[in-house]
């Protein structure tokens, strides 16, 4: 995979899966724009970027805010002339106020929709036309398990990821004519920095206890079995493939129970 020359955008691409993705796109050639809400990791990603010899910028950008997302775009496009790769990682689900429906409340719906499925539409709005004007792009979108398989407690998370995988498939079809390709990328559950910090023992029976009903490997992936794939999707490697929903989730989405070691 080879994306010299391709200059990418990757949402909430300070932290977790985003960090991955963008020091995965550099790796590749990429030179990725990282836009976050929190400079200072956004800052320390492109360092990273920096120290391995590649091309970065972070730019603070709110995903749900479209006069933002439009600034990001247009400094990036003044900066490097191009948007080629757009990745919308930005999101995630609201945990803190995580409750049945029953319990829940409008304020926590439009931050996670506000975060997670309207500022997927604000970015892609703001790139689809340089893209389709350019006859080029790949746009990423992260959903989520959630979104396939519907979690109790993440009703309003659960909808947004849906939404997402579906406006994935509604734009990729509006869109192939220009030669975009749309693809959408749905984890399970993936290693976090907090994750990390929990102490290896309760990490483990942590991921026995909770996660071996719900995944066949009965542990977290990491970032990078998530950015891999997100950097095929995005290069030219992938050059047919759009529409599609591709889930990173160790057998979660088929509902399997798989004992370990068996």
């Amino acid at each position: 995979m080879q994306l010299n020359n391709q200059v990418a955008i990757v949402t909430g691409g300070g932290r977790g899966i985003g960090r991955g993705i963008a020091n995965k796109l550099a790796d590749h050639g990429a030179t990725v724009v990282i836009a976050s809400t929190s400079m200072e990791p956004a800052q320390i990603v492109v360092a990273e970027i920096e120290a391995k010899g590649g091309r970065a910028l972070a730019l603070q950008t709110d995903v749900s805010d479209f006069d933002s997302v439009r600034q990001t775009v247009a400094t990036t496009i003044e900066r490097f002339d191009q948007i080629d790769i757009l990745v919308n990682n930005a999101g995630g689900s609201a945990r803190g106020r995580m409750s049945l429906f029953c319990d829940s409340e409008e304020d926590t719906w439009d931050y996670v929709l506000g975060t997670n499925l309207k500022g997927v539409f604000y970015t892609c709005r703001a790139v689809i036309n340089h893209m389709q004007d350019r006859g080029h792009g790949s746009i990423v979108n992260i959903g989520s398990v959630a979104g396939m398989i519907g979690l109790a407690s993440q009703v309003d998370y659960s909808a947004a990821k849906g939404g997402v995988i579906a406006f994935t498939q509604a734009l990729a079809k509006e869109t192939s004519k220009h030669n975009v390709r749309v693809n959408c990328v749905s984890p399970g559950p993936v290693s976090s920095e907090a994750g990390r910090s929990i102490p290896p023992e309760m990490r483990k029976n942590l991921a026995m206890n909770a996660l071996s009903e719900s995944t066949g490997f009965g542990h977290f992936a990491e970032p990078d079995d998530i950015a891999n794939l997100v950097a095929f999707l995005a290069s030219s490697d992938a050059k047919f493939i759009t529409g599609q929903n591709y889930p990173v989730c160790g057998l979660m989405n088929l509902g399997l129970n798989v004992p370990l070691g068996g």
